[in-house]
C-alpha cells in the first residue's frame, strides 16, 4: 500500500522542556509511515527557550520548519497558523497534536489505519491525567458542544486529529479560540464528511505549564460557542458541502 504524504504541525508555548522530545519522536515515526512529510512547529511567542530550541531542531532536521509568532497569540491562533500554512496543500493528510508531550506521536499509526475509510479521525483521551477541575471543565465543554452540534463525540478538544486534505479545503476557520478544535469537527460533519473517533493514551505534561484553564480563555470559548450557534441558525457558517468541487 502506498504510504501517504503527511503535513504534521504542533503549537508550542512554554515548551522548552517538551518540544525536542516531541519533534524527535515525530521525525522517527514519520520516517517509518510516510512517503513524504513536513513538520511545522508553530512557536507562539514563548517567553522561555522554546523558540530557540525549535530553531535548533529545524537546523538539525531537513523536514522540520518553524513559524514564530512575535507575541503570544493564544492556542486557537497557533492552530490557525498551522492550518492556513500554504505548505499544507502539498500533502495528502494533515495531522496535528500539541508540543507538550501529552500524547504519543506513535499512536498516529492507529489513526492512519482508520483514515482510509474515513475523512477525519479524531482521538479521545483515555484515562485523562489531569486535575478533577480540568476534567470537569472538559466534561461541561463537551456536553455543551454536543448540545449545539448534535454530534455525539466524546472529546471534541482532544489535540490529536488527522484530516484528509480535501476536508480542510472545504472549511474556513472562523473561531481561532480554544473552540477551534470543535469548529473543525462540526464543520467537517456539516460538509458531509465521515468522522471516526478512537481512544488515545493521555500523559501528564512533561514540563512547563499550560494555559487552558485561564478564565479569559474560558470566556473567549463561551463567546465563540454562542456566536457559532447564532451563525449556524442563520446558515451563515463558512464551509462548503463535500459534493461541491472547490
Amino acid at each position: 500500500m502506498k504510504k501517504p504524504s503527511i503535513y504534521f504541525f504542533c503549537p508550542a508555548y512554554n515548551d522548552e522542556g517538551n518540544i525536542e522530545k516531541v519533534v524527535s519522536e515525530a521525525v522517527k515515526v514519520l520516517e517509518e509511515i510516510s512517503s513524504d512529510y513536513l513538520i511545522t512547529i508553530v512557536e507562539d511567542g514563548s517567553p522561555d527557550r522554546t523558540g530557540e530550541i525549535a530553531d535548533t531542531l529545524a537546523r538539525k532536521y531537513e523536514k522540520v520548519k518553524v513559524v514564530h509568532h512575535k507575541v503570544n497569540m493564544g492556542y486557537g491562533r497557533a492552530l490557525q497558523t498551522g492550518f492556513v500554512n500554504p505548505e499544507r496543500a502539498k500533502y495528502d493528510l494533515v495531522f496535528y497534536t500539541d508540543g507538550d508531550g501529552q500524547f504519543d506521536v506513535a499512536e498516529l499509526k492507529k489513526l492512519l489505519l482508520l483514515i482510509g475509510d474515513s475523512d477525519v479521525v479524531i482521538g479521545y483521551r483515555r484515562n485523562r491525567v489531569e486535575s478533577w477541575r480540568r476534567k470537569f471543565q472538559s466534561w461541561v465543554y463537551n456536553l455543551l458542544v454536543r448540545m449545539i452540534s448534535g454530534l455525539k463525540f466524546r472529546d471534541f478538544n482532544c489535540s490529536f486529529k488527522i484530516f484528509k486534505r480535501e476536508v480542510l479545503e472545504h472549511i474556513e476557520i472562523e473561531f481561532p479560540t480554544v473552540f477551534i478544535d470543535a469548529e473543525l469537527v462540526i464543520k467537517s460533519a456539516l460538509a458531509g464528511y465521515k468522522i471516526t473517533e478512537i481512544g488515545v493514551t493521555h500523559y501528564p505534561r512533561m514540563s512547563g505549564r499550560g494555559s487552558g484553564a485561564k478564565l479569559s480563555l474560558i470566556w473567549d470559548t463561551i463567546k465563540s460557542m454562542v456566536e457559532f450557534r447564532r451563525r449556524q441558525k442563520q446558515r451563515i457558517l463558512k464551509y462548503t458541502p463535500k459534493d461541491i468541487k472547490i
